[in-house]
């Protein structure tokens, strides 16, 4: 059995690629924003607006009474897919399954919700 050896210019390369992913600095996480109390008490307030919003139009959408939606909705920090859960749990008090465009009005009604919940620390570090 014959041993193959690496060429010493190919054996410098990879060592030297390794040494530099291994030194190369991590990526630095964005500065959190300080917000003073007033513009804290404006996140917060447009937080109530935008997730209401999104709740309001749930329930258009579905037909759904307000509670049947809040129920849907999964607590904060709950490790699920927000948006299945919300389909299976008003299609379980709903009785009966939501149609592929209320899926989809539903679904564009949440990338809205992030978006704006997204851009809230700019707009309140702006005022």
């Amino acid at each position: 059995m014959k041993f193959h050896y690496l060429p010493a210019t190919l054996t410098a390369l990879v060592l030297g690629l390794t040494t530099l992913a291994a030194t190369a600095a991590p990526p630095v996480p964005a500065a959190p924003v300080v917000l003073t109390p007033v513009q804290a008490a404006f996140v917060q307030a447009e937080t109530r607006r935008i997730e209401e919003g999104f709740v309001q139009k749930v329930m258009s959408v579905t037909g759904a009474t307000r509670d049947q939606v809040l129920r849907a909705i999964p607590a904060k920090g709950r490790l699920t897919d927000r948006l299945a859960r919300i389909f299976s749990s008003l299609e379980r008090d709903l009785k009966g399954p939501l149609t592929d465009e209320q899926k989809a009005l539903i679904f564009a009604a949440d990338g809205e919700r992030k978006q704006a919940l997204k851009d809230l620390p700019g707009q309140a570090a702006a005022r």
